[in-house]
């Protein structure tokens, strides 16, 4: 997708993360997720997802377990816990739910940082809503700033061992290094874009964006596809609930096709890197 207009980009995860964030039914989780970690190894490869999963993966788990630990709803009891509060299936289906929505969600909004670059977001939003871009592309660009100046402040630590309370004091500098480095970044940059006349008005904006017939045809397969889901959501046969008993809408051929485009829409992404691949291997081959 990285190639495409940013309006394509910027559409695309709009859709596929409102729509993760919305689903709560098992198989709509299990093709999002997929279609977020599928991508996402295009994008960052194997070895990176593998290291950012873990942090994924423990926010699926305390998700997971915090639901039934304070949710009781349900019909179906398992255990009395200490608190005297009754553990129910449901909570416990409900948590696990919840879980794989908010990895989704965090592995795509994860390669949406990625695709969806700083100069992508200013310019979609820099001449109508320029604060509004400014602040989008920081936020973003922040998360693999930080993670990169975090790695710095601790190279500069390596050689102490400290445990304890000197260990959590030492941790605590550190982050407090971390957050006025950031400050100090963001001063920074809003004086350098103030100082390139970002935002006056009448300002001419350059852009390198061109958008062509395969973005105009990327994006009807991308509000097809998201209409069709919206509608079978609207007519009940993605109908899914956990409280007070689990059940949902009987699977049916309607049913099956809106998976289907969800499917599709999830992993357009996806195929779209497999066709890139399949393109560069045949013009390699016959050079």
């Amino acid at each position: 997708m990285e190639q495409y207009h940013p309006i394509v980009n910027f559409i695309y995860f709009a859709v596929v993360i409102g729509l993760s964030m919305s689903f709560l039914h098992p198989i709509c989780l299990i093709i999002s997720i997929t279609g977020a970690v599928a991508y996402a190894l295009f994008v960052f490869g194997a070895d990176k997802v593998k290291r950012g999963f873990v942090t994924v993966f423990i926010l699926m788990l305390l998700t997971a377990l915090i639901n039934p630990t304070f949710s009781h709803q349900g019909v179906t009891e398992l255990y009395m816990l200490p608190s005297g509060n009754m553990l129910t299936l449901e909570s416990i289906w409900f948590g696990i739910g919840a879980a794989f929505m908010l990895g989704a969600s965090l592995v795509w909004f994860r390669t949406m940082g990625e695709i969806l670059t700083a100069d992508k977001i200013i310019y979609l939003f820099g001449k109508t809503f320029p604060i509004l871009g400014l602040l989008l592309s920081m936020i973003l660009g922040f998360i693999p700033k930080l993670k990169y100046k975090y790695e710095q402040i601790k190279l500069c630590g390596n050689g102490v061992k400290l445990s304890g309370l000197a260990g959590i004091k030492h941790k605590i500098k550190q982050l407090s290094l971390l957050v006025t480095w950031m400050l100090e970044d963001s001063v920074e940059m809003g004086k350098s874009m103030r100082g390139r006349g970002y935002g006056i008005e009448g300002r001419i904006n350059y852009s390198i964006y061109r958008f062509a017939a395969r973005d105009g045809v990327m994006l009807i397969i991308i509000i097809a596809l998201a209409s069709y889901v919206i509608i079978g959501k609207v007519s009940g046969v993605l109908y899914w609930s956990y409280y007070p008993i689990t059940e949902g809408a009987k699977l049916s051929a309607y049913g099956l096709s809106v998976y289907v485009a969800y499917f599709v829409l999830c992993m357009c992404a996806v195929f779209e890197e497999i066709r890139k691949d399949i393109v560069w291997k045949k013009s390699m081959s016959a050079i």
